[in-house]
């Protein structure tokens, strides 16, 4: 685990401080990826304990996924390599390092802690390479949603501290606690995934962020909640056998109206936006039912998104590069102009409908079966929801390639090599990786 973090170390002060290549900075966390597979074996729970650090496949995968995602942002992030290089190379390394530490940590606190400061380089990621004034606003919202359920979880973690703040599973210990006490555990990981009605912040932060923030909220910021909250229920799961269908109904409900939202949206980052609201929704009753279907199904759904969703944020800036638009009423006619960026929308938008073999799809169909496990007939309207999530993925689909052209093609500027590259690399762990499932289970 230590040779981990230095190497993390050594190559954050290599790259902000004496070197300025932006491809060697991203072959270098190519390096890593492959590193950490090849390096790290197949275990069967824990690796490398010691008092503060450990490993399971939950914490492993994700950290994977955020480096994979960390090494496709360079590639993304091609017209800022010119602006302030030194410092994004920094605030990509400092994302690292707090992956390290999140998704290593066996301690709550120290988990908090880390948990916490990851808002402050996502602030610097809005505010410095923003688009628009209104990026302060977005970034005051998060951080507000962030801050506000903060102080309560860490004075509860006070108040159970005969634990030492261990990711240890004391099935039997906390066996009294209230509602309240279950709220304050809850929703500091329910607002980062986000719960429905705590959601305002993401589409904002979105639309505010460059393709870099997106790709790295969208990929695994989301992420630290749904491990925060695996780790958590194992603390507090004879409380949530009592409270947890309050959270799954909500859940329901917000899966329900926010589907719906979308089909109202013209906005292609706010549409993506809200699609990450929903699925994150599966994410939380996955983990809610406390049965391994939903835990495996949680896991699985995770990743794929990370990569699913991080994909059309892409593909809406690479749209947003050439029209200087958003705007779905303007990003029309697509497969007339570019007919092989049709043919990527097509497969990351069937990935997000849950067509085979995405991860999605596996995803899905093991929350089915948890939810109908944990309560037989609310299948019915998860089936509901997941008609709406195909629907609006294809009305994505159909409304931007499709329909009457708005622009010159005379004005219009090539896509490049490169970012069909990174639409591959989105694509192809989304699709493939199912041949190696057991990483999952």
């Amino acid at each position: 685990m230590l040779m981990i973090l230095m190497l993390i170390i050594f190559g954050m002060i290599f790259f902000s401080l004496n070197i300025k290549s932006w491809w060697l900075a991203q072959n270098f966390f190519f390096f890593f990826f492959f590193f950490m597979y090849f390096k790290i074996p197949m275990f069967n729970y824990f690796l490398n304990i010691s008092y503060l650090f450990g490993m399971d496949m939950f914490s492993y995968l994700m950290f994977m996924l955020g480096i994979w995602i960390i090494s496709l942002v360079y590639i993304s992030s091609f017209n800022f390599k010119t602006n302030y290089s030194n410092y994004f190379n920094l605030l990509m390394f400092i994302f690292l390092i707090i992956f390290y530490f999140c998704f290593f940590s066996n301690n709550f606190l120290l988990f908090y802690i880390f948990y916490e400061i990851n808002l402050i380089p996502v602030i610097i990621l809005i505010y410095g390479w923003g688009y628009q004034y209104e990026r302060f606003k977005a970034g005051f919202y998060l951080f507000i949603y962030m801050i506000f359920f903060s102080l309560p979880f860490f004075s509860c973690l006070l108040s159970l501290n005969n634990f030492n703040f261990m990711f240890m599973y004391y099935f039997d210990y906390f066996n009294n606690l209230n509602f309240y006490y279950y709220m304050f555990l809850m929703m500091i990981f329910l607002v980062k995934m986000p719960l429905f009605m705590f959601h305002i912040w993401l589409p904002k932060a979105h639309v505010e962020a460059p393709i870099c923030g997106s790709m790295i909220l969208a990929g695994i910021m989301l992420k630290l909640g749904g491990f925060g909250i695996y780790h958590i229920l194992m603390l507090i799961f004879k409380i949530n056998l009592k409270f947890n269908y309050l959270l799954i109904s909500l859940c329901l409900l917000g899966m329900m109206v926010l589907s719906l939202v979308c089909f109202f949206q013209s906005d292609l980052k706010i549409l993506i936006a809200y699609s990450s609201v929903v699925h994150m929704g599966l994410v939380i009753i996955g983990f809610l039912t406390l049965n391994s279907w939903g835990y495996f199904g949680s896991l699985i759904l995770m990743f794929g998104h990370g990569l699913c969703s991080s994909g059309l944020f892409c593909l809406s800036n690479i749209c947003y590069l050439r029209f200087k638009s958003r705007s779905m009423f303007l990003n029309k006619g697509l497969i007339n102009i570019y007919p092989f960026l049709s043919f990527w929308w097509f497969l990351l938008c069937s990935s997000n409908m849950s067509f085979p073999p995405s991860l999605n799809l596996f995803g899905e169909l093991f929350l089915l079966i948890s939810l109908m496990i944990w309560l037989d007939y609310f299948y019915m309207l998860y089936l509901l929801i997941m008609i709406l999530m195909f629907l609006y993925s294809l009305y994505l689909y159909l409304y931007t390639q499709y329909g009457k052209l708005f622009f010159n093609m005379n004005y219009l500027v090539y896509i490049n090599l490169s970012e069909y590259l990174l639409l591959f690399m989105h694509w192809l762990p989304l699709n493939l990786i199912f041949l190696i499932m057991e990483l999952f289970c």
